[in-house]
């Protein structure tokens, strides 16, 4: 696959589980290794098996497109994240959302039948597998919940300081990064680009922060 297995071991996928067993596991999981140029649309099912994807270096964007081909971004995966795992348990295929790449981006893909059933060998570390897997399963219905609560605030200045809020918790300062563009901001929060740019300008004459591109900084 093009690394080595200690490369896999920080994903927590993967906790508690040895560099031995992990380069059995991995066979088991009939896993591969592809990578992406920004902008590509990731299939996350091959021969007819759906598969789960790690985000080993880059970001990948979960977007929802309607009717009229108007796109929203869901969610946001950052590196040793996973996606497509609420889809990939389904019995019904249709995901009705599509993964694109947001930047030059490797994924190791596992295939999800395989986690969620024990291999013929009945490998002990299988079930730290398994355990581990819903605990990412709780961790993306939080991450889903954040957005509903961001997109429920009643105004555009009310969203942006729900978001800033939560990433500054996030990272334990109010000097924070943030991981998403103008265009891809205002698409999370479910507003126009231009009325997005204009509402930081006025929080910044307000007082309320300030900012260098994806740069910013929570005043008192």
């Amino acid at each position: 696959m093009g690394r080595n297995v200690q490369d896999y071991m920080k994903n927590p996928l993967f906790e508690n589980i040895t560099a031995e067993d992990l380069q059995s596991l991995l066979g088991c999981l009939d896993s591969y290794t592809r990578t992406y140029k920004k902008g590509e649309v990731i299939i996350m099912e091959e021969d007819s098996i759906r598969y789960v994807g790690i985000v080993l270096s880059g970001t990948v964007h979960m977007m929802k497109e309607d009717i009229w081909g108007r796109q929203t971004l869901l969610t946001y995966i950052s590196e040793n994240e996973i996606f497509g795992e609420t889809f990939a348990v389904q019995r019904k295929t249709d995901s009705y959302v599509t993964f694109i790449a947001a930047a030059d981006t490797s994924i190791l893909f596992v295939a999800a039948w395989n986690i969620i059933h024990c291999c013929p060998s009945q490998c002990s570390f299988h079930e730290q597998l398994s355990r581990n897997m819903f605990d990412l399963l709780g961790q993306r219905s939080v991450s889903l919940m954040e957005r509903i609560e961001i997109s429920s605030k009643p105004s555009l200045r009310e969203k942006i300081l729900a978001y800033l809020s939560m990433q500054a918790q996030k990272q334990d300062s109010r000097y924070i990064t943030i991981p998403l563009g103008r265009m891809e901001l205002a698409s999370y929060i479910g507003a126009n680009r231009s009325a997005l740019t204009r509402e930081l300008a006025a929080m910044r004459d307000d007082g309320l922060i300030d900012y260098d591109r994806n740069t910013f900084r929570i005043l008192e």
